[in-house]
């Protein structure tokens, strides 16, 4: 029989690291979320409008520089 773990041992445990973001993740979940198969995806996952780390990363750089008034 399988041990189904106390709510308090899953509210506690950390989250998976999920690992970079990039274009061949964001086109895995754009073709997982138009399948049907698995529910949960916004309509903004199966258009593909997810950042990747690179996107996300010179956003940043731009908006850091960008003077404060």
């Amino acid at each position: 029989m399988i041990r189904l773990k106390d709510w308090r041992e899953v509210i506690n445990q950390d989250f998976p690291a999920v690992g970079p973001i990039t274009d061949k993740t964001v086109k895995a979940i754009q073709e997982a979320a138009n399948s049907g198969r698995y529910g949960g995806y916004s309509a903004r996952e199966a258009m593909g409008k997810i950042w990747t780390d690179r996107d996300y990363e010179e956003r940043r750089r731009r908006v850091l520089a960008t003077p404060l008034p």
